[in-house]
């Protein structure tokens, strides 16, 4: 060491070294004029976390001895913002007086040798001239020196506040879109991982699925009851692949409530693949609507189009036919010079056919009753209600049946108004049908008997109308039909096996 000391202060001032800006300043700072004195004086222990923290590209700073005068570092630096290079050597409390309610205990702490981490601390400095949010996580380590006495605090500090504002505004975009999700028409969920565990549901999936508890759960977990319906499937390949799925009207088989029956539905559906920061797919978004109501519409339109092609052309049938018999009646009314009479006579067989042709427009040409059809046939012949009697259980015909019953009655009802029972006072007409047992099978038996007006005797020649009822509805009811021209009044009966009555309930003995 040179007479003067000079070597001895360069070894003692080698801690000093480096540090940037704040090196530089520590050491060219008039030290003596503060509680620490001047750098030589230094204790080893603040020597040797100068030297650390000068050489540290980590925020940190040193309070010692009893005024805990600070040193910092040029990471620590900005911040102080404004309150640098001024906060140099200065007191802790002074220099942070703004906070020092908050973090004066922890300081206190320290220096009773308790240390002190947190992750996130708030604090409200002035920055700027204005109160300002702060968010720091730090390290607050007590000293000891040569006597195992606390003699000053280590700090290694990092402000967080860009990052937990930015991550709060993140939370907030995220309780945003949760929240239209939640509102969204569309059924919607966020499904994790290979395995497709479910990470977010919407109202409208939770309707969906009977609100099951999903969260947390694969979807084989929280939907064994689409096992082999290809769902499972259809993930797994988007997630492999990395290739949206579009479904339209894919059929479903799923029960609404646990434990409860499995529903049809149909739905349309999109399944998203999802991208990490590196690329990788992490996930799937699904989003739908649940179109069974439209589906099952749109199916019932297509059956109700079908319907219709084949009622047309049951329509059309029926009128050919009925064209057909409107022809025959013509033709074998109309023949003769006594046209007047047999234009009247025409006529009345068409307002029965007419009459018939409202029954079973009212039950849409599928059935007509057999009481209808009778009393509204008898119903332009009766003097009043208690000269005929009718009498037989509901029985529903079809329509070719209907139509060649009601000329049927016509035709008896025209001839006993003129000839027969209904052309006296005192006559009466008995009409019944039933059901009856014969051998082994069942029989239909319709009966038309006159009673009470003139002596009946058998016309010399067969007319339309006999021939009509003896051939035409004998036909369409697959029977036999007699009639007995017997001298207290004209009897006619039809038989038929009970099954070729249409929609009828055979009597079982």
């Amino acid at each position: 060491m040179t007479a003067d000391g000079k070597h001895s202060v360069a070894l003692n001032s080698a801690f000093l070294a480096g540090g940037g800006e704040l090196g530089e300043l520590i050491r060219n700072y008039d030290w003596a004029t503060t509680p620490l004195g001047a750098p030589s004086t230094w204790p080893g222990s603040l020597r040797t976390l100068v030297q650390v923290m000068l050489t540290s590209k980590q925020p940190m700073f040193i309070a010692w001895g009893p005024e805990r005068t600070m040193l910092y570092n040029d990471g620590y630096a900005p911040m102080c913002t404004t309150r640098h290079p001024w906060a140099l050597g200065k007191p802790f409390a002074e220099v942070w007086a703004d906070i020092i309610e908050d973090v004066g205990p922890i300081m206190d702490a320290a220096y009773a040798g308790t240390p002190t981490y947190m992750d996130d601390i708030e604090f409200q400095m002035m920055r700027n001239g204005r109160p300002t949010e702060t968010h720091f996580s730090f390290g607050y380590t007590p000293v000891h020196d040569e006597t195992d006495q606390v003699a000053g605090m280590f700090c290694t500090a990092l402000e967080i506040t860009s990052e937990v504002i930015s991550g709060r505004m993140r939370g907030q975009e995220l309780d945003r879109i949760r929240t239209l999700l939640e509102q969204a028409p569309s059924f919607m969920a966020v499904l994790t991982g290979p395995e497709h565990r479910f990470e977010i549901t919407n109202a409208a999936y939770r309707q969906l699925i009977g609100h099951r508890d999903v969260i947390g759960k694969t979807v084989r977990e929280a939907f064994p009851d689409i096992d082999g319906q290809g769902f499972y499937e259809l993930l797994d390949k988007v997630f492999t692949t990395g290739e949206t799925f579009v479904g339209r009207s894919m059929q479903i088989e799923l029960q609404h409530t646990p434990g409860g029956p499995v529903q049809n539905g149909y739905l349309n559906f999109v399944y998203q693949p999802m991208y990490d920061e590196a690329g990788r797919i992490n996930g799937i978004f699904v989003e739908g609507s649940d179109v069974t109501d439209l589906k099952k519409a749109e199916l019932a339109l297509v059956e109700s189009i079908a319907t219709q092609q084949v009622l047309s052309g049951e329509l059309q049938h029926r009128i050919k036919n009925s064209l057909a018999m409107v022809a025959a009646i013509a033709a074998q009314t109309l023949r003769g010079e006594d046209i007047a009479d047999r234009r009247q006579l025409f006529s009345s067989r068409l307002s029965a056919l007419a009459t018939a042709h409202d029954i079973l427009t009212t039950r849409t040409w599928t059935t007509a009753s057999l009481r209808e059809v009778v009393e509204g046939a008898l119903l332009p012949h009766l003097p009043n209600e208690q000269r005929v009697s009718v009498l037989g259980r509901h029985i529903d015909l079809n329509p070719k049946q209907a139509l060649s019953m009601a000329l049927a009655i016509h035709e008896l009802a025209t001839n006993a108004a003129k000839y027969g029972a209904l052309s006296t006072p005192t006559g009466i007409v008995s009409i019944s049908w039933d059901f009856i047992a014969a051998e082994d099978e069942q029989r239909f038996v319709f009966r038309w008997a006159e009673n009470g007006g003139p002596e009946v005797r058998e016309p010399s020649r067969a007319g339309f109308g006999s021939r009509l009822i003896t051939k035409v509805l004998a036909s369409d009811f697959g029977g036999e039909v007699s009639i007995d021209y017997a001298p207290e009044g004209v009897r006619c009966v039809l038989e038929t096996d009970a099954e070729s009555v249409t929609a009828s309930k055979p009597f079982k003995k």
